[in-house]
């Protein structure tokens, strides 16, 4: 049985469709009003304007990842990669898109001239950003943007170098389990399936059923963990627990966490569990690894 909480994803003038929009109806339609991309993890199309439906003609549950964007869809022209590469020389373009039909994947190695500007990244395509969406990743310094691994638990993520003043470069792939955690390095923490545009907004995700992270981080000249989380928790039972040494924060409900936590030595975990097929948990955590002398600079 599919969860009910998953529901198609809209953002301006874009959707994201995938096989739960099949769950209960023959077709998923959609319309071109004047013509529309069609993205999938394998291939491109554009479409003449008129109205769709997408329809399953394989085995009943075959899954499957469409990223629709109107021609008049703000930033229709951003990149959108589909393929397991490293993505460079990306002229003058301030957002790129990554597309995947696997459960999660990673990005790393962002770089460019970020010397201005912080990096954020969305778990959403580039026709959100007029939506005020939330960003699961802020860079701290160019440095950290190149620095930190970000595993991303779900289909789409659009990274905004800040400008398109220069070319930007990031490489994907599809290890989304490993986290770095060196000094001057960022990890974040998502729960599967996470939009980040507000309501309950879900991609489908029924593979990760929990997110476990445990790690140390050291530094004998003094360092700072800083902890930052977004959530929408309305299950007490699905509380997400982070704990720093001997501080444990249990989050359930909505909110915003900050946390600052200096010292030389640090045990740190994340850790949440799906409560069955109907938990609607959202949370995006980040975690900043910062020697003694940044701990108090603003990303």
């Amino acid at each position: 049985l599919l969860p009910l909480v998953y529901s198609r994803v809209t953002f301006d003038r874009a959707e994201l469709l995938d096989h739960t929009d099949l769950a209960y109806d023959v077709t998923a339609p959609f319309a071109c009003p004047i013509g529309c991309s069609v993205y999938s993890p394998s291939d491109v199309v554009n479409v003449k304007p008129g109205n769709y439906s997408l329809k399953n003609t394989g085995s009943p549950g075959t899954e499957f990842t469409f990223y629709v964007v109107q021609k008049d869809a703000p930033n229709f022209d951003t990149p959108v990669y589909t393929k397991i590469e490293k993505v460079s020389m990306v002229t003058n373009q301030r957002y790129l898109t990554f597309l995947s039909d696997a459960p999660g994947f990673r990005i790393k190695n962002i770089k460019g001239d970020l010397s201005n500007d912080p990096v954020r990244v969305f778990t959403t395509g580039a026709q959100a950003m007029s939506l005020g969406c939330k960003p699961v990743f802020t860079s701290r310094s160019s440095d950290n943007a190149a620095r930190s691994t970000l595993n991303i638990l779900g289909p789409i993520a659009t990274i905004d170098f800040g400008s398109s003043r220069a070319s930007h470069s990031a490489t994907f792939s599809m290890d989304y389990t490993t986290v770095f955690t060196d000094a001057d390095t960022s990890s974040i923490y998502v729960s599967p399936g996470f939009v980040g545009c507000g309501g309950t907004q879900l991609y489908a995700n029924d593979y990760i059923w929990n997110v476990v992270k445990n790690f140390k981080a050291q530094n004998s000249n003094g360092m700072c963990v800083n902890v930052h989380a977004d959530y929408a928790i309305y299950n007490v039972n699905s509380a997400l627990s982070i704990t720093v040494n001997e501080t444990n924060t249990e989050l359930a409900d909505t909110g915003v966490l900050n946390q600052q936590f200096e010292g030389t030595s640090f045990d740190i975990a994340v850790m949440w569990t799906k409560q069955g097929n109907q938990d609607n948990t959202q949370f995006a955590v980040q975690i900043d690894l910062l020697a003694k002398a940044d701990c108090n600079k603003k990303a």
